[in-house]
């Protein structure tokens, strides 16, 4: 991603592995991640390496956009489908851009959401409480995860907007560029700001690390009456938070599979106290 050298990159894996024996072994993913990708930026003098990356996502998923809400509009359950493919947005591979055909993986994906949701009621999927909890809602706090999957996110706010037109929604990003993860710019470009105040989470981590987040992140948290968690980074940083909060990703790590009990690609939609367990 950054173009450089061998000698540059090998210069850059020392300084990060001068840093591996001060890290805490019960440290969280994103709390090392945080760590690893700061030195990388800095020493690599570039602030941004996935720029390119995640407006070229933005692009991808925007042009898709008018047949992902049809397929909404046509839905019996237009909050589950609406679900279906904000998860889908999580497993799609940005990586592999260049040759992604979107609506064929989009297509892919769902046919698999379909099948891994059949059940609405299961162990790691608890889409009544989900709706339940979303008609007593009045401040939603939607805690986003990667540019492109914040078009995604952007059908399910507008879904959840419709559904209950009472609920203010807040919208929250990075604080600064790590990964591909979603900043204020890019989630600007998706077009959630036309349904939801998007803020900053202050935090240079791939989740949300609640002691290092800003006081307006913090203050919106607690008073919001309902959390939509998205992505495995949110979902590492925040297992243990306490608060109203529905997790929202597909499985992606074999180490975390192995700790729920679940599977590889497996879609996730649980609430904090299942989370907590974990």
């Amino acid at each position: 991603m950054t173009g450089l050298s061998d000698d540059k990159t090998k210069s850059i894996l020392d300084k990060v592995a001068l840093e591996v024996p001060g890290i805490n072994m019960f440290s969280s993913p994103p709390e090392m991640a945080r760590i690893i990708h700061r030195i990388i930026r800095e020493q690599a003098g570039n602030p941004d390496p996935y720029k390119h990356l995640k407006q070229k996502s933005n692009e991808i998923v925007l042009a898709a956009y008018p047949d992902l809400k049809k397929i909404v509009r046509e839905s019996e359950d237009r909050i589950l489908k609406a679900v279906e493919i904000a998860v889908a947005g999580n497993i799609i591979d940005f990586g592999a851009l260049f040759n992604l055909n979107i609506n064929k993986e989009i297509s892919a994906i769902l046919d698999v959401g379909e099948e891994k949701i059949k059940n609405k009621d299961s162990e790691y999927f608890a889409y009544k409480d989900f709706i339940r909890s979303l008609e007593n809602t009045k401040t939603l706090f939607y805690l986003a995860d990667n540019a492109g999957e914040i078009v995604f996110d952007r059908i399910l706010m507008e879904e959840i907007s419709a559904f209950n037109p009472s609920i203010k929604i807040y919208c929250a990003v990075r604080g600064a560029p790590v990964l591909n993860d979603c900043n204020i710019d890019e989630a600007v470009s998706a077009g959630v700001d036309k349904l939801a105040t998007i803020i900053s989470n202050g935090v240079d981590a791939p989740g949300t690390i609640l002691d290092l987040c800003s006081v307006e992140f913090l203050n919106i948290w607690n008073k919001s009456d309902m959390i939509i968690s998205k992505g495995q980074g949110n979902f590492e940083s925040l297992s243990h938070a306490r608060g109203n909060i529905f997790f929202m990703f597909i499985v992606k790590c074999s180490v975390l599979a192995r700790d729920i009990g679940c599977h590889l690609r497996d879609v996730i939609l649980c609430r904090t106290e299942k989370a907590g367990g974990l």
